[in-house]
């Protein structure tokens, strides 16, 4: 995302709403410090309290470097910082760049700076993804700060290539919202904007565009009985999608779903293209 978007998303943001906290993640944002730094020290200049980044910790690759990034992040504003480590990360990231960029960070004083950890059952669950993290994390333990843990979502490559190992739920009943951040659909406290300007309440579910229309607008405006894919989730869940996607082609098997999660955004991949998203 550019850095005028994002200037131009806060502004509109903080018109219409109190924001309590701002976050860049990606991707990976530290592929482009400058413009998030810049994103940072817009928030700053707003007042919102929490300023936070999520990222895999790539720039910790040279530690002078990484020292130098992180005095730039925490002149900015950026107070909180979550740095992914697991078994899914380090396939491509060698342990030695979380670790630096987490050393550095804290020396540069960021208050809050964490662990992002995701698992699959849990730090002690009996699989090798969840075993090596464990180890992983034991490994980390010098660098004296918390981790975050949280379960993967069973989406994309997490389902392809760990259902064995992904506990199955049942696909009936309405959605409360998103499973992370606990994002209501009725009355969503959180969005998420794409560099294509779409703007989110759950995994991809967009309610508009802020690239086509003022983002204070669509905050203000939001009506969740107004959009017929997120009435349908809060009144009966992905499975009252079915009979739609069905129309286009779907097949429908509920074994072959590991949660309403999972149905959910395999349903809207058919049924939801983004000129379709919201009314």
């Amino acid at each position: 995302m550019n850095v005028e978007d994002a200037h131009n998303y806060l502004v509109e943001a903080t018109s219409v709403s109190s924001l309590e906290s701002f976050m860049v993640f990606g991707g990976e944002p530290m592929l482009f410090p400058d413009r998030a730094i810049a994103a940072f020290e817009k928030a700053h200049h707003l007042g919102i309290p929490k300023i936070d980044m999520l990222t895999n910790g790539v720039w910790g690759k040279n530690p002078r470097r990484a020292r130098e990034l992180a005095s730039g992040l925490k002149r900015s504003g950026l107070n909180t910082l979550g740095i992914s480590v697991d078994a899914f990360h380090l396939q491509f990231i060698p342990l030695e760049y979380p670790r630096n960029a987490a050393l550095a960070s804290v020396k540069a004083g960021i208050e809050h700076v964490t662990w992002n950890v995701a698992v699959v059952e849990s730090l002690e669950g009996q699989n090798k993804y969840d075993e090596k993290t464990a180890r992983i994390l034991k490994s980390l333990e010098p660098v004296g700060i918390e981790a975050h843990i949280h379960k993967v979502i069973p989406v994309g490559r997490a389902v392809r290539n760990l259902r064995k190992y992904l506990k199955q739920e049942s696909v009936q009943g309405p959605c409360s919202g998103d499973p992370i951040l606990e994002n209501a659909l009725t009355s969503p406290e959180s969005i998420t904007i794409e560099p294509s300007g779409e703007v989110d309440i759950c995994w991809n579910l967009a309610i508009g565009n802020g690239k086509k229309r003022p983002l204070g607008r669509i905050i203000r405006e939001y009506q969740w009985r107004e959009s017929p894919i997120i009435r349908t989730l809060v009144e009966e869940g992905p499975i009252g999608l079915v009979k739609d996607a069905r129309k286009r082609g779907f097949r429908f098997q509920e074994t072959r779903y590991i949660n309403k999660c999972h149905l959910c955004v395999e349903l809207r991949k058919v049924i939801n293209p983004p000129s379709l998203a919201y009314p």
